[in-house]
């Protein structure tokens, strides 16, 4: 499905693109990640990966991106791919307006895929963050705030128990719904 939607999307403009990959939010809320949607999206991210990095994804990426939307885990061999792979689930996620965590081992990790990918994302209309250890609460707020942030599980896991405990202090039982 990809590759049939890429021959066209090759052919199009930036401003096309990025109107195409706007206009996948309603329809990804409406009917899910179903294969037909994903494979454009997927089109999408892969013409522009090649427009802005010069790198368009293998058929074992797409394989894997794949695997990884359904929520399976994918092992990849160093080299592989696995930073480039993930960016078309996130993108596929972010477009329909969820918030997407890309989590990696260390904070040189998130903030050199962050860096390295984010034209990508930029690109197709989404924001980017990193969260890593030693930043204020306030520019974590605002790195969580975007459509993509990357992170490392330590911090992820230690931001998601320091907020509940923040909530649990709190009097109604609203705020912690």
């Amino acid at each position: 499905l990809t590759n049939r939607h890429e021959r066209y999307l090759q052919s199009v403009t930036d401003d096309e693109l990025v109107r195409r990959a706007h206009g996948m939010r309603s329809l990804l809320r409406r009917d899910g990640f179903v294969p037909e949607l994903v494979g454009e999206c997927f089109a999408l991210v892969r013409e522009a990966a090649s427009r802005t990095t010069g790198q368009r994804h293998y058929k074992s990426q797409i394989m894997g991106g794949w695997a990884l939307l359904e929520g399976r885990l994918v092992e990849m061999a160093t080299g592989e791919g696995k930073t480039f792979a993930a960016t078309l689930p996130a993108c596929v996620v972010a477009l329909a307006g969820y918030p997407v965590h890309v989590i990696t081992v260390n904070d040189y990790l998130a903030k050199r895929d962050a860096e390295i990918m984010g034209p990508i994302y930029e690109f197709l209309g989404l924001s980017v963050g990193t969260v890593v250890q030693g930043m204020p609460r306030p520019a974590r707020r605002e790195a969580y705030a975007k459509s993509v942030v990357y992170c490392t599980n330590k911090e992820l896991a230690f931001d998601y128990l320091r907020d509940g405990v923040v909530l649990e202090r709190r009097n109604s039982r609203l705020h912690l719904s």
